[in-house]
């Protein structure tokens, strides 16, 4: 099985909410493709083409069974829903309608994790949909919650779940 890793805009892969269940998935025995980017260099004046263009060359001559992603990184999603490749969606950018409705169109093959304090995060918007849907309460962006403690017990519920829909 492969796997694309998909970070967001200053998140990179070895942060807490990708590098966990990459190290998941790889314990599992997937291979994985991990794109990186800076700055100077992210999104531009056509940030879903951009996404697109490095998944697509981080996968080569491959089609992914798996996205994982984070913010920026699921400007992937419209890409992944014509191809019907499921994804783990960490804090996706439900304000963008493009990722919007490529989710909404996205079976329980699929995830999406966000933070009820997100503001990026739309709670319910996601409703009626068949992809799976965790929300953290009172988490934001990063999810995480003002109490360090808080935080990393929230983020081990998440990965505990991740776990169980990716079946490891």
């Amino acid at each position: 099985m492969f796997a694309v890793v998909l970070p967001g805009s200053g998140y990179p892969a070895l942060a807490p909410m990708l590098h966990w269940p990459a190290r998941l998935l790889a314990a599992a025995g997937w291979r994985l493709a991990v794109v990186s980017w800076n700055p100077e260099t992210e999104g531009g004046s056509d940030p879903v083409a951009f996404v697109r263009g490095a998944l697509l060359q981080a996968a080569g001559d491959d089609v992914p069974d798996l996205l994982l992603a984070k913010s920026l990184g699921t400007l992937a999603a419209p890409w992944a829903a014509e191809q019907d490749v499921p994804g783990v969606w960490i804090t996706p950018l439900l304000g963008e309608a493009p990722v919007l409705a490529a989710l909404r169109t996205m079976d329980e093959r699929s995830i999406a994790v966000g933070g009820s304090a997100d503001r990026l995060w739309r709670s319910g918007a996601l409703d009626g949909a068949g992809i799976e849907v965790l929300e953290v309460p009172g988490a934001d962006h990063a999810l995480e919650l003002p109490d360090w403690r808080a935080s990393l017990a929230a983020q081990a519920t998440v990965f505990e779940r991740l776990a169980e829909h990716l079946g490891g």
